[in-house]
């Protein structure tokens, strides 16, 4: 039987094993001395002294995990079964996303040394290699962060670009053009600095280029500098905390609606202002048309301090921007099941249905709406997107603001 210590600031938080194929998750002393009830790995998974098995605790362990063609990759490349979650943990838990580190049991985690330096056209060469090594993992490099794109984990430090080998923490996503989205990386980045002109928390990004290869460069927002080094900050998204399966992102699939984000907001951010920042981003989704903004694209952040708070948003893209996309959205606005449809009552109603007041929230809502035009121009000028998205994302705000 496969067994893993959960490991968290230096502390084994967990044992995880399985029997019959069913997960089990135990918590240990050193959770209990955080407090019987605290959100320690999850909103979904407070602290108890009896296990929890299979369904939350698989969901939660799950939704670390890559998903699709990288996740089946990494499974063969292993030998391991592509639905086993405790062997993809065994290999690839030394860096998760959040402040978890997962290791065999009765190994604990050494304070890993120094990233590796690596040459920038040896992280070319990486990403053209992506489709055969996903995420950058080797027999060094184990790493592990949800999601179907292509992406290449890597550390940066003070000299320049280095792999996060033997346990050392990564720091930077690195996402390359996606080939059947035109223009994807610039896409995406020019609807980051949308978001940051509009005071909307966002992860930090920047185009970068690798030889022939054009990627985003994305900071993680669950890691920070300090005097020793880099610290993991603990973070879980979305289908994560509501214990849903990753395959249970959209709304349409049985996934979180944008009322029960707001239902674990409520209850473990316990402020508004959280609340409010949701609606922000979800204005935002409209008006650049991004109807891949599922549950498993919002998370949140367990920070330090104990606060739990809405996490920066990422991932923000127009995909109403490529013809062939859906329009259905990631989570209904008001029940509407067309993004392209989705009007500013129906924002306002969405709202409503929240809790937050009427006129606070109409006034935000075309405030937000209101300055969009100038974060649209001030993006442009950093990014230069192609005309025609920019001229795309100009009239779908247009369309609110009749």
């Amino acid at each position: 039987m496969t067994v893993l210590g959960v490991w968290m600031d230096g502390q084994q938080v967990a044992t995880l094993s399985e029997r019959r194929s069913t997960l089990r998750l135990e918590h240990t002393e050193a959770a209990f001395a955080a407090g019987i009830g605290r959100p320690l790995l999850s909103v979904s998974l407070p602290v108890r002294n009896r296990p929890y098995q299979g369904g939350t605790a698989h969901a939660f362990f799950n939704g670390l995990l890559p998903e699709g063609e990288a996740r089946r990759m990494i499974a063969h490349d292993f030998g391991v079964h592509v639905d086993s979650v405790i062997d993809l943990l065994a290999i690839l838990g030394r860096d998760c996303a959040g402040a978890l580190v997962v290791l065999a049991d009765g190994e604990a985690p050494e304070e890993p040394g120094p990233p590796e330096p690596v040459s920038e056209a040896e992280v070319a060469e990486r990403l053209r290699q992506l489709r055969i090594s996903p995420l950058g993992v080797d027999n060094r490099v184990r790493v592990s962060l949800a999601g179907i794109q292509e992406k290449l984990l890597l550390a940066k430090t003070g000299e320049g670009w280095a792999l996060p080998v033997d346990g050392a923490p990564s720091t930077h996503i690195l996402k390359p053009v996606v080939p059947l989205l035109r223009h994807s990386v610039t896409n995406e980045a020019f609807c980051m600095r949308v978001a940051h002109h509009l005071d909307i928390p966002v992860a930090q990004v920047e185009l970068g280029s690798f030889e022939d290869r054009r990627v985003l460069v994305v900071e993680r927002y669950d890691r920070a500098r300090g005097f020793g080094g880099v610290a993991r900050i603990h973070q879980e998204d979305l289908c994560q905390a509501t214990g849903r399966e990753p395959t249970r992102k959209y709304e349409e699939q049985a996934g979180p609606s944008l009322v029960q984000c707001t239902q674990v907001l409520r209850s473990w951010a316990r402020d508004a202002e959280n609340i409010e920042r949701l609606l922000d981003v979800t204005v935002l989704n409209v008006a650049i048309g991004n109807a891949d903004a599922h549950a498993k694209n919002l998370s949140l952040l367990h920070l330090p301090n104990g606060r739990i708070s809405l996490a920066p948003a990422y991932d923000l893209m127009s995909t109403t921007y490529y013809a062939d996309t859906s329009t259905k959205p990631g989570m209904l606005v008001n029940g509407v099941d067309d993004i392209t449809a989705v009007t500013v009552d129906d924002l306002v109603a969405e709202a409503d249905s929240w809790g937050l007041g009427h006129e606070m929230v109409t006034i935000r809502v075309h405030a937000l709406l209101d300055r969009l035009p100038a974060a649209v121009e001030a993006a442009a000028l950093e990014i230069e997107p192609p005309e025609s998205l920019v001229d795309h994302i100009r009239a779908n705000a247009g369309r609110l603001r009749r």
